[in-house]
C-alpha cells in the first residue's frame, strides 16, 4: 500500500518508494530510500514538498502513524489528470537527457584527451596522470546519476581507426552505468571507472603491425597480443598510487568463467567481482565495434551472443543484470517504427523500456530529416489513436544507409 506522505510528516522506518517528482531532478542514486535518521528526511526536504511512503517495506511502530494519513487511491484520480503527468514525467525525461547531452560531450572529449595523453606518456616512459585520470571518472559518474544514458548515448562514438583511446572510454562510461543500475556507491563506481577507462592501456607496448592486423593473428602474434594485461598492470603498479582493484581489472580483464582466459587462467569466483563487470562491457564495446579485422554486429545481436557464452566464458547472474540494464532495446540500435520511420535507440527510462526515447533519422518515406527529432515513445500522445508510434522491429547493420558516428557527435538535435 502506497501512502502519500508530507515531507514534515516523514518518520524512522518509513521507506520511500516515490517522489513527487522525478528521481533524475535529485541526487540520489538509487529509486528507493528507507529512512533511517534525521540526515534522510533533511535530504529528502531539499528536493520535496511530499513523497508517497510504501507501508511494507517500512519497518518499526510507524503503522499506525501511515494509518493516520491519506492512502493514495490511484483508481480515484481522474484519467486526465493520470495523462498530464505521464506527459509531464515523459517531456521532463527527454528534458534532462538534452541538457545533460550537452554536459557530456564535454566531459566526453576530456575523457578523450585524457587517453590520448595516457597513452603517449606512456609510449615516451612517462608515469600516467591517475589524479587527472580519477577527475575524469567522477565526472562520468556524476553525469550518469544525473541523467543515466546520456554518456552511455555518446558511448556509441565508434571508429574503427582510433579504437584503443574509444575503446578505453565507452568501456569507462559502460561500466560505471551498469555498475549504476546494481546499487553501486559513488567510491565503488569511481573504482571500476577507472578500472574501465585504464584496461587497455598495456596495448600500447603491442607493435602496431600487430595490433592492427585485418586477417586473424599467428600463433605467436596472439601470444604477443596476450602480454598487454600484465604489460598494463606492470606499468601502473611501478607508479605506486593505483587502487588494487583497478590494477586487478586491468591484468585480470581477459580471464574467462572456464578459465581459458589470460594471463592467469583464473576460473570462477577466483575472478574479481569488478573485473568481471568490466570484462563483460569490455566484450560488448568490442563486438559492437567495427574492428579492422571484424565489422560491428548490433547491440541487440551481441547481448543475444554473450548469454549464448555464458557457461563458457561469464558469470549468469551478472549477465542477465547487464542484458536488464541495457534493455530490450538497448542504447545504440537502430529500429523502424510501426509507421515506416526509422531512428535510433537513445535512452529508456526503468519503468518505460517498451517505450524508450527514440531520435528519428528517416521519416516515413525513408527520407532523412534535415534535423535528427527525438521523441519519447512514452508520452501519451504517441501510445494511442492515428498517431500512436511503437517499434516494429530491430534493424540490421546493413538496413540503414546513416553513419551513426556523425550523428551522435551533431549536435543539430531537436
Amino acid at each position: 500500500m502506497k501512502v502519500k506522505v508530507d515531507v514534515s510528516r516523514l518518520r524512522k522506518g518509513m521507506y520511500v518508494c516515490e517522489l513527487d517528482r522525478p528521481w533524475t531532478e535529485t541526487t540520489f542514486l538509487l529509486q528507493g530510500i528507507l529512512i533511517e535518521n534525521a540526515d534522510d528526511i533533511q535530504q529528502v526536504s531539499q528536493f520535496c514538498e511530499y513523497v508517497y511512503v510504501d507501508s511494507e517495506k517500512s519497518y518499526g511502530d510507524i503503522q499506525p502513524h501511515l494509518r493516520t494519513l491519506k492512502q493514495v487511491d490511484e483508481s480515484h484520480d481522474s484519467e486526465g489528470h493520470a495523462i498530464a503527468n505521464a506527459s509531464k514525467a515523459a517531456d521532463l525525461e527527454q528534458s534532462n537527457f538534452q541538457k545533460e547531452l550537452k554536459i557530456g560531450r564535454k566531459i566526453h572529449a576530456r575523457a578523450r584527451s585524457f587517453i590520448d595523453r595516457a597513452l603517449e606518456d606512456i609510449r615516451l616512459g612517462q608515469s600516467v596522470n591517475t589524479a587527472a585520470a580519477r577527475e575524469v571518472v567522477s565526472e562520468i559518474a556524476d553525469s550518469i546519476t544525473r541523467s543515466p544514458h546520456a554518456m552511455v548515448w555518446l558511448a556509441n562514438i565508434k571508429d574503427r581507426d582510433e579504437y584503443t583511446s574509444i575503446h578505453c572510454m565507452n568501456v569507462c562510461i559502460m561500466a560505471v552505468s551498469f555498475g549504476r543500475s546494481l546499487g553501486m556507491e559513488k567510491a565503488e563506481l569511481e573504482i571500476l571507472g577507472l578500472g574501465g577507462l585504464l584496461h587497455d592501456l598495456g596495448k600500447i607496448c603491442v607493435p602496431l603491425e600487430i595490433l592492427n592486423k585485418p586477417g586473424k593473428l599467428t600463433f605467436d602474434e596472439f601470444e604477443i597480443m596476450k602480454t598487454h594485461p600484465m604489460e598494463g598492470f606492470r606499468i601502473l603498479e611501478q607508479q605506486g598510487d593505483v587502487p588494487l582493484d583497478v590494477l586487478d581489472i586491468v591484468k585480470h580483464h581477459h580471464e574467462r568463467r572456464n578459465g581459458k582466459g589470460y594471463p592467469s587462467q583464473l576460473t570462477g569466483e577466483e575472478i574479481n567481482h569488478l573485473t568481471r563487470i568490466v570484462a563483460i562491457v569490455d566484450v560488448y564495446d568490442a563486438i559492437t565495434s567495427d574492428r579492422c579485422y571484424h565489422d560491428a554486429i548490433t547491440p541487440y545481436d551481441a547481448l543475444k551472443n554473450m548469454y549464448d557464452w555464458i557457461n563458457e566464458d561469464f558469470d549468469k547472474e551478472i549477465i542477465e543484470k547487464f542484458i536488464k540494464c541495457l534493455g530490450i532495446y538497448p542504447i545504440g540500435c537502430v529500429v523502424e517504427l510501426n509507421m515506416g520511420h526509422v531512428g535510433i535507440i537513445v535512452s529508456a527510462s526503468e519503468k518505460s523500456k517498451l517505450r524508450p526515447i527514440v531520435l528519428l533519422i528517416l521519416n516515413s518515406k525513408k527520407e532523412v530529416f534535415p534535423h535528427p527529432k527525438l521523441i519519447n515513445l512514452a508520452h501519451p500522445k504517441w501510445r494511442t489513436g492515428a498517431q500512436k508510434l511503437e517499434i516494429k522491429r530491430i534493424l540490421s547493420k546493413n538496413e540503414y544507409d546513416f553513419n551513426i558516428k556523425d550523428i551522435i557527435e551533431s549536435e543539430n538535435i531537436i
